[in-house]
C-alpha cells in the first residue's frame, strides 16, 4: 500500500534534519530532542515513524545501499567487458540526485549501519560472483582481486562524491586504465591451467 503523503513528507523532514545535524554533530551526539527541532515535529510524531535515531539510520542506509545495489547488479558486466563508462555514468544519476545525503552519511560508521562499507561489500560481491561464475583455477586468490577492485571503484565513486562530476570523463579514463591491471587476472589466458592440459 502506497505512503501516505503526510508520512512520506514528515520522513523526509526528519530526514533532512538528522543529515543538517550530520554536518556539525557527530552521530552518537546528536538526540531526538535535536532532530525534533531540527525538523519542526514533535517527539510522538518523530517515533510514530522511527524506534529511535538508530532506526533511523538504519533506514536511510538501508535505502541507499538498495539505489546503489539496483543501479550496480544490473550493470555489473559492464564493468568486466571494460565499459565503466557506461556503468559510471548510470551510477552518477543516483550519486548526482543523492550526492549530499550520501557523502554525508558516508561519514557515519555505527556496526550495524555503515554506507560506505555497504557500498564496498556490494562491489566486493558483484566481482566474486563474476570470478567465480568463470570456473577457472587463479592465479591470484578471488577475494584479493574482488578487493582490489572494489577498492579502486570506490576511491573513483568517493572522489565524484566529493567534487561532483565536472571532470568525471578525465577520471573514468584514468581509471579504465587502472582497472586493466586486474581484469587480466580473471579471463581465461591468465587462469592456471589445469593438469589434465598440462599432460
Amino acid at each position: 500500500m502506497p505512503k501516505d503523503v503526510r508520512r512520506i513528507k514528515t520522513e523526509r523532514d526528519i530526514q533532512t534534519a538528522f543529515l543538517d545535524l550530520l554536518k556539525t554533530k557527530k552521530f552518537r551526539q546528536i538526540t531526538i530532542a535535536d532532530i525534533c527541532q531540527q525538523s519542526l515535529t514533535s517527539r510522538s510524531t518523530f517515533y510514530s515513524h522511527y524506534l529511535d535515531k538508530y532506526d533511523l539510520l538504519d533506514k536511510m542506509v538501508a535505502h541507499y545501499s538498495t539505489m546503489f545495489t539496483q543501479k550496480v547488479r544490473p550493470h555489473f558486466q559492464l564493468i568486466i567487458d571494460g565499459n565503466f563508462d557506461e556503468l559510471m555514468q548510470s551510477i552518477w544519476v543516483l550519486l548526482d540526485e543523492n550526492q549530499q545525503a550520501i557523502h554525508i552519511l558516508f561519514t557515519v560508521h555505527e556496526p550495524e549501519a555503515d554506507l560506505k562499507v555497504n557500498f564496498q561489500q556490494i562491489l566486493h560481491n558483484g566481482w566474486k560472483h563474476y570470478i567465480e561464475a568463470q570456473s577457472l583455477t587463479q592465479v591470484t586468490p578471488i577475494d584479493l582481486i574482488a578487493d582490489m577492485a572494489a577498492n579502486l571503484q570506490m576511491t573513483l565513486l568517493e572522489w565524484v562524491i566529493q567534487h561532483g562530476s565536472k571532470q568525471l570523463p578525465n577520471v573514468i579514463s584514468s581509471f579504465n586504465a587502472l582497472i586493466q591491471t586486474i581484469r587480466p587476472q580473471i579471463i581465461k589466458n591468465n587462469a592456471l591451467e589445469s593438469p589434465s592440459k598440462k599432460a
